[in-house]
């Protein structure tokens, strides 16, 4: 193998090792900010957790109360229900029967989700304010 061949398999193993650190670097600054999907059936399944978690389903008609500074609220996936606690200002698009995420850990001890933050679903119709359906 010439000086010059060796010269440029030495360039590529070093361009192809920092291309790897790069990814290796950037799955593993990924992985911290995952956060896991579960339903309420899920959930309700799974025996401990210590990371965030996203709940996702349709709020309970009729659940929703306030005590104090907190809002509770049941989410469901019409199998299962599972108990919000959130504290804070619903979003816009909140109301019963709507889907929604939840950002949060599940307290398995008290089998309440404590959210702290909540994301509204909406359809994909726009409709300008002032406007009614039908």
């Amino acid at each position: 193998m010439s000086h010059r061949a060796k010269q440029r398999l030495l360039r590529l193993l070093l361009i192809l090792g920092i291309i790897c650190g790069v990814c290796l670097f950037l799955a593993g600054a990924l992985r911290e900010n995952i956060v896991f999907f579960k339903t309420p059936s899920e959930l309700k399944h799974m025996t401990n957790c210590d990371q965030k978690i996203r709940l996702g389903g349709l709020v309970v008609t009729g659940s929703i109360k306030t005590i104090g500074d907190y809002q509770q609220f049941q989410v469901t996936d019409q199998i299962n229900s599972v108990l919000v606690d959130y504290k804070g200002r619903f979003p816009d698009l909140f109301r019963e029967g709507q889907g929604i995420v939840a950002v949060g850990t599940y307290d398995f001890n008290r089998k309440i989700f404590v959210a702290s933050q909540l994301l509204a679903k909406h359809d994909q119709y726009y409709r300008p304010p002032g406007i009614k359906d039908g």
